[in-house]
């Protein structure tokens, strides 16, 4: 191999090290069914979300998850392999990936997913569509907000009665004396 190769193989490795270190979610998945104009599709879907998909060797990303959990399950680094990474909300990422996947094969949607690697956990394909069937971020922190504001609400509520009672009382009590 010659030192240009070698080059740009190590530059590719670094590349695969970079966003790997920039995301907090990544998905492997086999995209050989795949036809181009739902891969096109799909990279479009995933751009929108902060998410990209790479397809390149399987060996130079084998190199580039190195360190990690993924170094242990070398069967996820074996046959045509893309790797989705995403830089915001894992559960959007691994939604649009698996609505892809249930589209080619609605029986068995999983046979297209590898594996998938949380902060530092191994994902199971299993543990991705769990992942996929959340709800976004955006509902989970409304959800949050709402079970958070309730309390508060009744508090006000409770003072607000109060006063409201004792202008209520005050208001009979003169009616009564007027009649």
């Amino acid at each position: 191999m010659n030192k240009e190769t070698l080059n740009k193989k190590i530059e590719t490795v670094e590349a695969y090290k970079s966003k790997l270190n920039s995301s907090n979610f990544v998905l492997f998945f086999n995209f050989n069914a795949l036809p181009a104009d739902v891969a096109t599709s799909l990279r479009r879907d995933l751009k929108a979300i902060d998410s990209e998909m790479v397809v390149g060797r399987t060996t130079l990303f084998f190199r580039a998850f190195e360190n990690t959990i993924m170094h242990d399950h070398r069967d996820v680094f074996v046959g045509p392999t893309a790797i989705v990474f995403s830089y915001k909300d894992p559960a959007k990422t691994a939604k649009i990936v698996f609505d892809i996947c249930k589209s080619l094969d609605k029986e068995n949607p999983l046979k297209f997913i590898k594996a998938g690697m949380l902060g530092n956990k191994y994902l199971t394909p299993k543990d991705v569509e769990a992942l996929a069937n959340l709800p976004s971020m955006e509902v989970l922190v409304s959800k949050l907000m709402g079970v958070l504001q309730a309390p508060v609400v009744g508090f006000i509520m409770a003072l607000k009665a109060v006063p409201q009672k004792l202008v209520l009382t005050l208001k009979a009590l003169e009616e009564a004396k007027n009649s």
